[in-house]
Parts: C-alpha cells; structure tokens; sequence
C-alpha cells in the first residue's frame, strides 16, 4: 500500500502523506472493542470512549479534519454508535460481496472491452460523469496502480461509457482481487452496459470468481446479486468529514 500503518490496540492507524485531503487515506482499519459480559451504558463505555479519543489525537497529530474509523465486528458498532453520533459521525453500512456464481453472457454487438492500467484518462471520464470526486478517483487509482491493478473500459462508438477495476492483494496463498470503482455514463445506464461490463471483469480477471470481492452500500448490492454475487461480510463505517 502507499500508506504508513501503526498498529494500535484498537486496529491499524493508516495514514498517507501524499494524499492530504484524501478521507481514504488516513482512517483506523479494523476498529474492534475489548470484549465485555455485560454491555456499559454507552455514557459508562470507557473503551468506546478511549477508542474515539484514540482516533480524535491520531487525526489530529496530522493535522486531519476528517475522522474516519472502520471495522466488521459487530458488537464494537453498536457500542460505538451512540457515542460516535454524539461526536458528529455519520455511519455507513456495506456488504462485501464475492463473485459466486457471475456468467459470461455475451456482450451487446455495438460494445468492446479494453483493459488498461488503472488511472486511464477514459475511465477518469466515465467516473467523473457519474459525480465522482476527481481527487478520490485519482487516489483511487494510484492505490490499484502500485499494486499492478487494471481498468476495464467499455466503449461504444469510439466513446467510453463504462469503466470497472481490480487490484490483487494478500499473500501468494491467499490473493483476494478487489473491485474498484464500477461506473457507467448517465447516458449509458439502463442499458445493460454495468452488467456487460461486470460479465466481462469476472471473466478476464486473473483470480477465479471466489477471489474476487467488490463492497457495495445496501441500496447498491442488489445490483451485484443480480449478477450472482453473493453477500459475504458486512463491513460499516463512521466518517466525520469537514
């Protein structure tokens, strides 16, 4: 990864100082509570308390407005939401979905697939077209690119009207290829373009289907179930941003 990492007794501290007003770039990893028998008030929670302590000084030991702290373990979220609620953050629900069962249709006639290193100016067109923040997108990019990652580009009509990526990472034994960035040109949706063109990843991506992971909001996962991607863990967030 382009970040530095220091562990903490809470998860990992990831911090990149190269991307300075990037939320993605420096966020606790992994945020998991001490286990308790029986639950505090939330008001009585010393370890939630100190964990958001714990994320308000790293923040602000580089000199960060945002806090961003992310985790699966259940029972830390529920510990921390209301206190988290209390300190500005807002929470975010995903599912980390697994290529299961995706097919290889055939693609519409009038499309063509290019694969291309990650940060191509087509893809950057298609992702900023649907309202992504070009300095995400450009950080986004160049995570995928130190770690060999590649683009899928639809085109049609010589223009690009969709574009998906993967990186690869973990060990030798244990390579996961993670999704980035799935996108398609307001004209272009509703069309089968997003669905043609996750087909298409599934198939030329180097990793069998069980390797292969994409996150996705609830209101968003349906979509990759339709395709036979299947809900594996559920992954939350609390961001507080400027």
């Amino acid at each position: 990864m382009l970040a530095d990492e220091t562990d903490t007794r809470f998860g990992t501290f990831v911090h990149d100082s190269t991307h300075e007003h990037r939320a993605a770039a420096t966020q606790l990893l992994d945020a998991r509570l001490p286990a308790v028998e029986t639950p505090s008030r939330p008001t009585r929670d010393g370890a939630a308390r100190a964990l958001l302590d714990r994320v308000d000084a790293l923040f602000e030991r580089h000199d960060r407005p945002q806090r961003v702290v992310a985790g699966v373990d259940a029972e830390t979220a529920a510990r921390l939401a209301p206190l988290a609620r209390a300190r500005g953050y807002e929470r975010e629900d995903y599912w980390a979905l697994v290529a299961h069962d995706v097919d290889a249709r055939a693609a519409p006639d009038a499309l063509r697939f290019d694969v291309r290193s990650h940060g191509s100016d087509a893809a950057r067109a298609v992702h900023e077209s649907v309202g992504r923040d070009p300095e995400g997108v450009a950080y986004a990019a160049a995570v995928a690119s130190a770690l060999g990652g590649q683009e899928l580009v639809a085109v049609r009509d010589g223009e690009p009207v969709g574009a998906a990526g993967w990186y690869v990472h973990g060990g030798a034994d244990d390579p996961v290829a993670r999704l980035t960035h799935v996108g398609v040109r307001p004209g272009a949706q509703s069309e089968g373009v997003g669905s043609a063109l996750l087909r298409t990843l599934v198939d030329r991506c180097p990793l069998p289907p069980a390797r292969i992971v994409v996150c996705a909001t609830a209101d968003r996962s349906g979509f990759y179930e339709s395709l036979g991607f299947v809900r594996n863990t559920a992954l939350w967030r609390f961001a507080r941003l400027p």
